[in-house]
């Protein structure tokens, strides 16, 4: 029961939550392409500093997000981002996009179970002339490199448990680096799909961080997320869900509402 979808819902966790990152547990098929399309809508009133202070600021942030994922052979894939944002009334414009590479290093089964490691190596980039000043900027126009090692089990009865770690390291505008960790447990069945998910980022160097909801290098944070997906066909399904910041620093203590709808080929 969990086969048919493994294909599937693996996509939009990075589609519609470009934030939480891209890489997922699931491998892909040579041949197998997957896109998500996605919306989101994040807002925040208080911005949390370091050493527990805190600025009264009212930002929405609107984002619409193209993921792909591309089997190039049995055990690589090519994974791309591109993401749109507009933060209040400012005009919107495309963010940063990125590519990837993600590895299957080893899958072992064991009786109804399968272990999965990966690992992935990815670049950001800009590609708007978006602001980078002011509550409503809507990032730093860095360039970062992302590392990342994930591990899954995965039980056939379609329970599995997910967690990730890596480094990002951006080059420019300024030097910054980042400790990501991701953890993530769920269901997937044929009828439905859900999770939940924890994220801790530590900012280990420099830097005050973007000024919006829009976060990266340079700002650390707790965040809390589910995801809930349904599959129409075997080709194309939505997801609905939600994410909530709890504490941080350089990071607005938002909630975010995410909507998609993910294609395979």
């Amino acid at each position: 029961m969990f086969r048919p979808l493994r294909f599937l819902f693996p996509f939009f966790l990075a589609g519609v939550a470009y934030a939480q990152g891209p890489i997922s547990g699931f491998p892909v098929a040579k041949g197998e392409t997957a896109i998500a399309l996605g919306y989101s809508r994040e807002a925040f009133d208080v911005y949390l500093l370091p050493e527990d202070q805190r600025e009264n600021r009212e930002v929405t942030t609107v984002g619409y997000s193209l993921f792909l994922e591309r089997g190039m052979s049995d055990n690589t894939s090519l994974v791309a981002t591109l993401p749109y944002l507009r933060a209040n009334d400012r005009p919107g414009s495309l963010q940063d996009a990125s590519l990837w590479l993600k590895y299957l290093n080893l899958e072992n089964r064991a009786g109804r179970a399968c272990h999965r490691l990966f690992t992935a190596v990815g670049l950001s980039f800009p590609v708007g002339n978006y602001e980078t000043a002011g509550i409503t900027a809507l990032g730093q126009r860095a360039l970062v490199f992302q590392g990342r090692l994930a591990y899954q089990y995965q039980h056939d009865s379609g329970w599995f448990l997910h967690g990730q770690t890596g480094i990002d390291f951006q080059f420019s505008p300024a030097s910054q680096t980042a400790w990501p960790v991701l953890l993530r447990t769920g269901y997937g069945g044929k009828y439905f799909y859900v999770e939940g998910w924890a994220e801790f980022v530590t900012a280990l160097a420099g830097g005050a961080g973007p000024m919006t909801a829009a976060v990266g290098t340079g700002s650390s944070w707790q965040r809390l997320g589910a995801t809930l997906y349904i599959p129409l066909q075997d080709w194309v399904g939505v997801v609905a869900g939600g994410a909530w910041v709890l504490d941080g620093e350089f990071i607005g203590k938002s909630e975010r509402v995410n909507l998609g709808v993910v294609f395979k080929f």
